[in-house]
């Protein structure tokens, strides 16, 4: 069947399906059709010789489903690794092509018992889907059942004191029979199953307890009631399958709110055919190419990343950046997929195909961070793995001990020691809370790839900042115009230097691209590397440098003015001025005719939240230092600016990889962020690494945390966010191991009701995950606006974390 559709070009059915249809067979040939190569890309991604594939695992209830997952994968001969995000139920294997291939994970999945299929956040949630909707149908069952056992079972407890007859309670009871086996059989069927599933495997979860516990009820209540003896459980049974059940709906509620960025991504887009706009047609976004059009009419989600070719609107990138304000677009500005076209008509070309849009990168990050597994973590997947055995042997202990004690009280104090412990809880506890806090930075333009950021963050002790691009805006701007002759107004000399400057590629050219001009040029003339020449309204204009514009000098008739610039001129070309205010400028002359016109100043202008970022950094007791590759005249000028102590100019790649590592010998902890080529080995070597919204994408494959809006502040929001997390952390890991502390020795004491129990298990899981969900809700944002504030915000969330 999977092999039908792609070959016919249908896969996107996969994303419109809103079920999951039947499968011809369950036979290998099914499975067998994903080691097709052809197929791999549709949910695998090649680096570094493995393939990487996703895949949506259904049917997971708690940490050890996670676990047998991960080690029957392993064990596989060419898988490298396997990690399952229990949240979203997501598998990523890490896998080699020439030893194994794709079809023998499918197989080992479905042989444990689970669905699968390749992964999408559609697919995965529609997994989650189907499993809600048969809850639904269980938990119904068994309310009913519950209900009507319930009010069976009150005519029986009153009448072991009002003399029933036997008739009548034996009608009774065989009532309650009929009614709790439906639940038995089907509302509890999901317990079973797995029970089946983990002892099949030798790893057992807490499906076990469960089961033994309602199977006990059952058989004892069925000899009493055949045999006639004292004691019936049937509302026990249909009680512990009822608030189970809804324990485990209420969850998958939970997890089901992970489930959101898919929808950001259009799956088709409206390209154009020809050069007529009304000429287009619907194609598949992952058929497009670099250099096709596509049309956005206003309201739509913007389907490709790519640049701006004709109109002007409006986007909406807040889900992106975190920026609330639209931003106006017009020919040649970049857009990316998932943004929203609030009020113009986009014609958008191509730049890079479905693989390489900004989302789909943003979305592979996240997944490697929520595959990072911290140490609390692994010490509890651990602990929870032998913690059922550990409930068995304390249920049996409880069992012998009361039957010689008070025997009325051996068969319920067993059952409530089966079903009170939860160490899914405790496994829940760090996923559950980072996942959240991923997904909550993410939402305010903070994309972390490494969960243990927020661990790491507690102890950094040095901050290293690259200059350009990071602390700089990384482009020159104009910083002021001199007017070197009379008769020209400064906007109309801008005007002229912007149409010069359209003509260049240089870097210094973007500082005009702010400048609306309707002027025409001819014979226009670029210089490489010295400046452009034009005839622009019958005149003669040059702009560039001091050499380019002065070459008849002896002819200009503003010769005190050249005398003026040469002397400023000379001055910047020294690295080691000693006004570092004049050696982090750059001039840019403007000559018309043979009259020197104007000096423009351009500078690498630090950014306005630059200051902010320092000063709180280094409030909260964290040394701020400057590497960078430029000449170290410009970065002493911007270190006196920002009033940074430890700067360095002319590094190398492998310099400032050099300094942070001796730094680290020394015990430092080290958040580094860069953006540039050079700065990918040092960002590879810090303990927290932060790569800029306009990073190349090597930089950003090196980076723990890459920053998807323009704002250097919005990095004050970490610390905050690891703060929270730890405290949410904490908050969970207490109340798991206090419950499990605290409830096994009071149910194997006898002093919780098995219907208690249930409720106790359900509500500890639910507990954690809705705690943890205040992870993503939390007002970051705060530390990287509140300027009054912002110092005392950052100074607690980095040191209330260590």
């Amino acid at each position: 069947m999977c092999s039908t559709i792609v070959a016919a070009g249908l896969q996107d059915y996969y994303r419109f399906r809103s079920g999951l249809a039947e499968t011809p067979s369950a036979g290998s040939e099914d499975f067998d059709m994903y080691n097709q190569p052809e197929i791999w890309p549709l949910f695998s991604v090649q680096d570094a010789g493995l393939w990487e594939s996703r895949l949506s695992v259904g049917g997971m209830h708690c940490a050890a489903c996670s676990w047998l997952i991960e080690k029957q994968l392993e064990s596989i001969a060419g898988v490298e690794s396997a990690a399952v995000n229990f949240q979203r139920g997501l598998l990523t294997i890490a896998w080699d092509s020439q030893r194994v291939k794709p079809g023998s994970f499918f197989h080992a999945i479905s042989a444990l018992g689970y669905s699968v299929a390749p992964w999408s956040a559609s697919t995965s949630e529609r997994l989650v889907q189907r499993q809600v909707d048969s809850l639904l149908g269980r938990i119904g069952v068994a309310g009913i059942g519950m209900m009507q056992v319930g009010m069976v079972a009150i005519g029986l407890y009153v009448g072991d004191f009002e003399d029933m007859s036997a008739q009548v309670r034996d009608l009774l009871r065989y009532f309650s029979l009929a009614v709790a086996t439906p639940v038995l059989l089907y509302s509890a069927q999901p317990f079973f199953s797995g029970a089946v599933r983990d002892i099949k495997n030798r790893a057992p979860g807490m499906d076990v307890p469960v089961s033994l516990a309602l199977l006990s009820a059952y058989v004892a209540s069925v000899v009493a009631t055949v045999g006639q003896h004292q004691h019936v459980y049937f509302d026990t049974i249909s009680m512990f399958t009822f608030f189970l059940l809804l324990g485990r709906y209420l969850q998958l509620l939970a997890q089901r709110r992970q489930f959101g960025s898919g929808a950001l991504m259009p799956v088709t887009a409206r390209a154009l055919v020809s050069s007529s706009p009304e000429c287009s047609e619907w194609r598949a976004a992952t058929q497009l190419q670099p250099g096709d059009v596509v049309i956005v009419n206003p309201g739509e989600t913007i389907p490709v990343d790519g640049s701006v070719v004709h109109g002007q609107s409006s986007v909406d990138e807040s889900a992106f950046t975190g920026e609330f304000k639209p931003r106006p677009v017009a020919r040649g500005d970049n857009v990316v997929a998932g943004t929203q076209n609030i009020d113009g008509r986009l014609q958008v070309a191509l730049t890079v195909t479905a693989a390489g849009f900004k989302l789909q990168h943003i979305e592979r990050l996240i997944e490697r961070a929520l595959q990072s597994k911290p140490a609390v973590a692994q010490l509890a997947d651990k602990i929870a793995s032998r913690f059922v055995v550990f409930v068995l042997l304390a249920s049996a202990a409880s069992y012998l001990f009361w039957l010689f004690q008070a025997p009325e009280k051996a068969f319920f104090t067993a059952l409530a020691v089966l079903v009170v412990s939860c160490p899914c809880a405790l496994s829940l506890a760090t996923p559950a809370t980072f996942t959240a806090a991923v997904n909550g930075l993410r939402k305010r333009g903070i994309v972390v790839s490494d969960a243990l950021v927020l661990e790491r963050m507690s102890a950094v002790t040095h901050a290293i900042f690259d200059k350009t691009g990071t602390l700089t805006q990384g482009e020159p701007s104009i910083e002021c115009v001199d007017l070197l002759g009379d008769g020209h107004a400064e906007s109309s000399l801008l005007a002229v230097a912007a149409t010069l400057e359209q003509f260049s590629s240089h870097p210094i050219a973007r500082a005009f691209c702010h400048i609306n001009t309707q002027l025409e040029a001819s014979n226009v003339r670029v210089v490489s590397g010295e400046g452009i020449s034009a005839n622009i309204e019958g005149a003669f204009w040059r702009i560039g440098s001091w050499d380019f514009c002065t070459e008849n000098s002896e002819a200009c008739n503003s010769l005190a003015a050249v005398n003026q610039s040469q002397q400023e001129h000379d001055a910047l070309d020294k690295s080691n001025a000693a006004d570092s205010s004049v050696a982090n400028r750059m001039l840019v002359y403007l000559c018309k005719e043979t009259e020197l016109v104007a000096r423009l100043r351009l500078t690498d202008a630090p950014r306005e939240d630059a200051h902010r970022v320092v000063r709180s950094f280094a409030a909260a007791g964290i040394q701020i230092q400057i590497l960078s590759g430029d000449r170290q005249a410009h970065v002493a000028s911007l270190a006196q600016s920002l009033d940074i102590k430890m700067f360095k100019g002319g590094c190398t790649a492998a310099g400032k990889m050099q300094h942070v590592k001796s730094l680290q010998s020394k015990g430092a902890v080290v958040m580094m962020v860069g953006d540039g080529v050079n700065d990918a080995p040092v960002l590879a070597s810090a303990d927290v690494s932060v790569a800029m919204i306009q990073s190349s994408d090597l930089t950003r494959s090196q980076a723990s945390v890459c920053l998807t809006s323009d704002k250097l502040a919005s990095l004050l929001q970490l610390p905050t966010a690891a703060r929270r997390a730890k405290v949410i952390l904490r908050q969970n890991f207490s109340w798991a191991l206090a419950y499990n502390l605290l409830a096994l020795p009071m149910a194997a004491a006898g002093l919780v009701p098995p219907y208690l129990a249930a409720i106790g298990m359900s509500a500890s899981s639910l507990l954690v995950v809705l705690n943890a969900a205040r992870a993503s809700g939390a007002d970051y944002s705060k530390a990287a606006t509140a300027e009054p504030g912002v110092t005392s915000l950052v100074q607690q969330g980095v040191r209330a974390v260590g």
